[in-house]
Protein backbone atom coordinates (compact mmCIF):
# COMPACT_ATOMS: atom_id res chain seq x y z
CA UNK A 1 0.00 0.00 0.00
CA UNK A 2 3.18 2.26 0.82
CA UNK A 3 4.74 1.45 -2.03
CA UNK A 4 1.88 2.49 -4.34
CA UNK A 5 1.48 5.52 -2.87
CA UNK A 6 5.27 6.76 -3.20
CA UNK A 7 4.99 5.24 -6.95
CA UNK A 8 1.80 7.48 -7.56
CA UNK A 9 3.31 10.99 -5.90
CA UNK A 10 6.33 10.70 -7.11
CA UNK A 11 4.39 9.94 -11.01
CA UNK A 12 2.78 12.89 -9.67
CA UNK A 13 5.69 14.85 -9.12
CA UNK A 14 7.49 14.37 -12.19
CA UNK A 15 4.32 14.77 -14.53
CA UNK A 16 4.49 18.43 -12.69
CA UNK A 17 7.82 19.04 -13.34
CA UNK A 18 7.32 18.45 -17.14
CA UNK A 19 4.03 20.41 -17.36
CA UNK A 20 6.14 23.42 -16.08
CA UNK A 21 9.33 22.99 -18.12
CA UNK A 22 7.16 22.93 -21.20
CA UNK A 23 5.14 25.97 -20.32
CA UNK A 24 8.31 27.60 -19.52
CA UNK A 25 9.49 26.79 -23.21
CA UNK A 26 6.73 27.59 -24.93
CA UNK A 27 5.58 30.68 -23.29
CA UNK A 28 6.78 34.10 -25.10
CA UNK A 29 9.64 36.32 -22.97
CA UNK A 30 9.10 39.97 -22.59
CA UNK A 31 12.03 41.54 -23.11
CA UNK A 32 12.62 45.14 -21.51
CA UNK A 33 15.23 47.46 -22.97
CA UNK A 34 17.31 49.58 -20.07
CA UNK A 35 18.28 53.57 -20.28
CA UNK A 36 21.68 52.08 -21.43
CA UNK A 37 20.65 50.38 -23.96
CA UNK A 38 18.59 53.10 -25.50
CA UNK A 39 21.51 55.72 -25.36
CA UNK A 40 23.62 53.23 -27.45
CA UNK A 41 20.76 53.57 -30.05
CA UNK A 42 22.37 55.07 -33.59
CA UNK A 43 20.23 58.72 -34.17
CA UNK A 44 18.37 59.07 -37.41
CA UNK A 45 20.60 60.66 -39.88
CA UNK A 46 18.96 64.09 -41.12
CA UNK A 47 19.11 64.09 -45.05
CA UNK A 48 22.24 65.73 -46.62
CA UNK A 49 22.09 68.33 -49.14
CA UNK A 50 23.79 67.28 -52.84
CA UNK A 51 27.30 67.43 -53.00
CA UNK A 52 28.38 70.35 -56.23
CA UNK A 53 30.12 68.09 -58.64
CA UNK A 54 31.85 71.41 -59.99
CA UNK A 55 35.89 71.24 -60.23
CA UNK A 56 37.37 74.00 -57.86
CA UNK A 57 38.47 75.50 -60.81
CA UNK A 58 34.60 76.59 -62.28
CA UNK A 59 32.97 80.35 -62.22
CA UNK A 60 29.59 78.97 -60.85
CA UNK A 61 26.53 79.03 -62.92
CA UNK A 62 24.64 82.37 -62.35
CA UNK A 63 27.16 84.57 -62.07
CA UNK A 64 27.22 88.07 -63.60
CA UNK A 65 29.90 89.35 -65.52
CA UNK A 66 30.06 92.98 -68.24
CA UNK A 67 31.84 92.70 -71.30
CA UNK A 68 32.36 95.15 -73.69
CA UNK A 69 31.98 95.22 -77.49
CA UNK A 70 34.65 95.32 -79.97
CA UNK A 71 32.42 95.79 -82.88
CA UNK A 72 29.48 97.41 -83.93
CA UNK A 73 26.41 95.62 -84.06
CA UNK A 74 23.17 97.12 -86.36
CA UNK A 75 20.34 95.30 -87.54
CA UNK A 76 19.78 97.79 -90.54
CA UNK A 77 23.46 95.93 -91.84
CA UNK A 78 23.39 92.79 -90.43
CA UNK A 79 23.67 88.96 -91.41
CA UNK A 80 22.30 85.65 -90.20
CA UNK A 81 25.34 83.97 -88.03
CA UNK A 82 27.68 87.31 -88.22
CA UNK A 83 30.24 87.17 -85.60
CA UNK A 84 31.70 89.47 -82.95
CA UNK A 85 33.95 90.45 -80.43
CA UNK A 86 33.99 91.53 -76.84
CA UNK A 87 36.47 92.53 -74.17
CA UNK A 88 35.96 91.21 -70.29
CA UNK A 89 35.37 93.92 -68.05
CA UNK A 90 36.11 92.16 -64.83
CA UNK A 91 37.71 89.45 -63.41
CA UNK A 92 36.21 85.83 -63.11
CA UNK A 93 37.68 83.80 -60.08
CA UNK A 94 37.17 80.29 -60.13
CA UNK A 95 36.95 79.13 -55.79
CA UNK A 96 40.32 77.68 -56.35
CA UNK A 97 41.77 81.11 -57.01
CA UNK A 98 42.22 80.28 -60.79
CA UNK A 99 40.72 82.81 -63.04
CA UNK A 100 40.08 84.82 -66.40
CA UNK A 101 41.71 88.09 -66.12
CA UNK A 102 40.11 91.45 -67.56
CA UNK A 103 40.78 92.29 -70.57
CA UNK A 104 40.56 88.89 -72.34
CA UNK A 105 38.63 88.27 -75.10
CA UNK A 106 34.67 86.92 -75.54
CA UNK A 107 33.80 85.63 -78.87
CA UNK A 108 30.11 85.29 -79.82
CA UNK A 109 27.86 85.51 -82.60
CA UNK A 110 24.31 86.29 -83.80
CA UNK A 111 21.70 83.85 -83.48
CA UNK A 112 18.84 85.30 -84.36
CA UNK A 113 17.60 89.22 -85.49
CA UNK A 114 14.41 90.91 -86.69
CA UNK A 115 14.00 94.71 -87.52
CA UNK A 116 10.57 96.81 -88.78
CA UNK A 117 8.61 99.73 -88.08
CA UNK A 118 7.57 98.16 -84.69
CA UNK A 119 11.41 97.51 -83.89
CA UNK A 120 14.25 95.47 -83.75
CA UNK A 121 15.31 92.35 -82.10
CA UNK A 122 18.16 91.29 -81.38
CA UNK A 123 19.96 87.59 -79.66
CA UNK A 124 23.56 87.65 -79.04
CA UNK A 125 25.01 84.25 -78.84
CA UNK A 126 28.13 83.58 -76.61
CA UNK A 127 30.77 81.12 -77.89
CA UNK A 128 33.56 80.93 -75.84
CA UNK A 129 36.21 83.33 -73.72
CA UNK A 130 39.97 83.18 -73.90
CA UNK A 131 41.79 81.89 -70.57
CA UNK A 132 45.62 82.60 -69.64
CA UNK A 133 45.95 78.63 -70.89
CA UNK A 134 43.87 78.69 -73.73
CA UNK A 135 39.54 78.95 -74.59
CA UNK A 136 36.82 77.71 -73.02
CA UNK A 137 33.39 77.04 -74.04
CA UNK A 138 30.98 79.93 -72.86
CA UNK A 139 27.51 79.31 -72.34
CA UNK A 140 25.88 82.60 -71.32
CA UNK A 141 23.06 84.83 -71.56
CA UNK A 142 22.62 88.67 -72.31
CA UNK A 143 20.55 90.01 -69.95
CA UNK A 144 21.22 93.96 -70.47
CA UNK A 145 22.69 96.68 -71.61
CA UNK A 146 23.75 98.73 -68.41
CA UNK A 147 23.23 102.90 -69.06
CA UNK A 148 20.66 102.35 -72.19
CA UNK A 149 17.20 102.33 -70.93
CA UNK A 150 15.78 102.22 -74.09
CA UNK A 151 17.10 98.75 -74.90
CA UNK A 152 15.11 95.52 -72.70
CA UNK A 153 16.35 92.54 -72.07
CA UNK A 154 13.80 88.67 -72.08
CA UNK A 155 15.88 87.71 -69.32
CA UNK A 156 15.09 84.32 -70.11
CA UNK A 157 15.77 84.11 -73.59
CA UNK A 158 19.31 86.31 -74.03
CA UNK A 159 17.16 88.65 -76.69
CA UNK A 160 17.50 92.40 -76.52
CA UNK A 161 14.25 94.56 -78.25
CA UNK A 162 13.95 97.91 -78.71
CA UNK A 163 10.27 99.12 -79.41
CA UNK A 164 9.41 101.34 -82.76
CA UNK A 165 7.17 104.59 -82.82
CA UNK A 166 4.15 104.77 -81.15
CA UNK A 167 1.63 104.34 -84.22
CA UNK A 168 -1.20 106.58 -81.78
CA UNK A 169 1.05 109.37 -81.88
CA UNK A 170 1.98 109.36 -85.14
CA UNK A 171 -1.75 109.70 -86.20
CA UNK A 172 -2.04 112.45 -82.81
CA UNK A 173 0.62 114.03 -84.41
CA UNK A 174 -0.87 114.50 -87.86
CA UNK A 175 -4.06 115.15 -86.25
CA UNK A 176 -2.67 118.46 -84.69
CA UNK A 177 -0.89 119.02 -87.77
CA UNK A 178 -4.46 119.22 -89.75
CA UNK A 179 -5.46 121.43 -86.92
CA UNK A 180 -2.84 124.09 -87.39
CA UNK A 181 -2.61 124.00 -91.07
CA UNK A 182 -6.10 124.76 -91.23
CA UNK A 183 -6.37 127.39 -88.42
CA UNK A 184 -3.77 129.44 -90.63
CA UNK A 185 -5.46 128.45 -94.07
CA UNK A 186 -8.27 130.32 -92.74
CA UNK A 187 -6.74 133.58 -91.12
CA UNK A 188 -4.97 133.54 -94.84
CA UNK A 189 -8.31 132.91 -96.76
CA UNK A 190 -11.34 131.87 -95.54
CA UNK A 191 -13.31 128.59 -95.84
CA UNK A 192 -10.86 127.46 -98.81
CA UNK A 193 -7.90 128.64 -97.20
CA UNK A 194 -8.96 126.52 -94.10
CA UNK A 195 -9.11 123.37 -96.16
CA UNK A 196 -5.82 123.94 -97.94
CA UNK A 197 -4.21 124.49 -94.50
CA UNK A 198 -5.56 121.29 -93.29
CA UNK A 199 -4.03 119.13 -96.25
CA UNK A 200 -0.88 121.05 -96.22
CA UNK A 201 -0.82 120.52 -91.96
CA UNK A 202 -1.72 117.06 -91.93
CA UNK A 203 0.77 116.61 -93.95
CA UNK A 204 3.15 117.91 -91.91
CA UNK A 205 2.13 116.10 -89.33
CA UNK A 206 2.20 112.51 -91.33
CA UNK A 207 5.37 113.88 -92.78
CA UNK A 208 7.18 113.68 -89.36
CA UNK A 209 6.13 110.55 -88.96
CA UNK A 210 7.14 108.95 -92.20
CA UNK A 211 10.79 110.07 -91.03
CA UNK A 212 11.15 107.37 -88.79
CA UNK A 213 10.39 104.53 -91.00
CA UNK A 214 11.12 102.16 -88.21
CA UNK A 215 13.51 101.66 -85.44
CA UNK A 216 16.62 99.77 -85.86
CA UNK A 217 18.54 98.50 -82.69
CA UNK A 218 21.93 99.25 -82.93
CA UNK A 219 25.07 98.72 -80.45
CA UNK A 220 28.23 100.26 -80.74
CA UNK A 221 31.72 99.68 -80.22
CA UNK A 222 32.42 99.75 -76.51
CA UNK A 223 28.71 99.48 -75.63
CA UNK A 224 29.01 97.10 -72.19
CA UNK A 225 26.65 94.38 -71.69
CA UNK A 226 26.06 92.27 -68.76
CA UNK A 227 26.41 88.49 -69.02
CA UNK A 228 24.41 85.63 -67.01
CA UNK A 229 26.62 82.07 -66.93
CA UNK A 230 24.25 79.11 -68.02
CA UNK A 231 26.82 77.06 -67.28
CA UNK A 232 29.64 76.26 -64.57
CA UNK A 233 32.70 77.84 -66.45
CA UNK A 234 35.54 75.77 -66.03
CA UNK A 235 38.93 77.43 -65.95
CA UNK A 236 41.37 76.07 -68.65
CA UNK A 237 44.68 74.93 -66.24
CA UNK A 238 46.90 73.16 -68.74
Amino acid sequence: MKTRWVNSAFTLGLTLSLSAAMYAQDSPELKTRSAGDASNQQPTQAATPPVSTAPPNAIPEGTRFIIKLKDTLDTSKMEQGKRFKAELREDLIAPSGELFPKGRSVKGHIGSFERGYTGARLLLVMDEIEGRKGWAPLVATVTGVPGDRSIKSADNEGELSRKGPDKKRAIENAAIGAGIGAVAGAAAGGGKGAAIGAIAGAGLGTGAGLLIKGQDLKLAKDTQLEVRLDRDLVVPTH
